[in-house]
């Protein structure tokens, strides 16, 4: 998670940048705290920005190998260490459902990221 968070923080930063000052200001002058002001008013409006990296995010840890291999334990195992020991011990048929399955759960990342992106783009 920690090697995909700035993907996470650019997009929350690139959707920070759009929302104009003005509305802050207004919020702050009518009488609320910059703290009711940032949660109530500038986190709302930042959510698509905050979901979206966090579904890139997600879709790049899914799919990753190399730390899931130095991160595998006993009793812990990821699909792509899954698919990898199946291809080595040449279950091929196996490591091919498990690697559909992890297709299809990134392919849903993508339709879930799309839908709330709203074909908006976001610059990372």
């Amino acid at each position: 998670m920690i090697r995909r968070l700035p993907y996470t923080i650019r997009s929350s930063v690139a959707i920070l940048l759009q929302i104009p000052l003005s509305i802050e200001e207004a919020a702050i002058s009518l009488g609320a705290s910059k703290m009711k002001t940032f949660f109530q008013v500038t986190v709302p409006m930042m959510a698509a920005g905050i979901i979206s990296g966090a579904i890139l995010s997600w879709i790049t840890m899914i799919s990753e190998l190399s730390t899931a291999v130095i991160l595998y334990t006993g009793r812990t195992k990821t699909l792509t260490v899954a698919v990898f020991t199946e291809v080595l011990r040449g279950n091929y048929g196996v490591a091919a459902a498990l690697s559909s399955i992890l297709t299809v759960l990134t392919v849903l990342s993508l339709l879930v990221f799309n839908k709330i992106n709203a074909g908006r783009e976001i610059s990372l």
